[in-house]
């Protein structure tokens, strides 16, 4: 474990909450919503929204980062549900947001979307005797 960090979480009780800047506030919403998000709240101009799935939250924004650089964060979900139920579910919602269909790797399958605003969005279903 690293220093100064407890099991409970952080030694200053940070969370991460991934900011996703998205050109379309609504769609985006959908999009999440189908995956199982459930929308907390949002900001009184419309322009940013946080969303929880389980114990997680991600939030969105409706513009880019102000400081014009691109962004490298890669968002990945783990799946508590195996992977073709969420394919087939996502598939009956629009096809085009599967990038690749599910797919053994290393640690387990993975399946990965494209958002709206194309964001590619990997959906991890983990095999502890794979990583362990």
């Amino acid at each position: 474990m690293c220093d100064g960090a407890t099991q409970s979480g952080s030694r200053f009780g940070l969370r991460v909450q991934p900011m996703v800047h998205v050109d379309d506030i609504a769609k985006s919403i959908d999009f999440y919503q189908a995956l199982g998000g459930k929308l907390l709240f949002g900001s009184r101009d419309g322009d940013w929204v946080l969303m929880q799935f389980e114990d997680s939250t991600i939030s969105l924004l409706a513009h880019a980062p102000g400081d014009g650089k691109l962004e490298t964060v890669e968002l990945q979900f783990v799946s508590a549900t195996p992977l073709d139920a969420l394919e087939d579910h996502v598939k009956s919602i629009d096809p085009r947001l599967i990038d690749r269909g599910v797919a053994d790797e290393a640690f387990g399958r993975m399946l990965k979307l494209k958002t709206p605003d194309g964001l590619l969005i990997k959906i991890l279903e983990l095999e502890r005797d794979l990583i362990e």
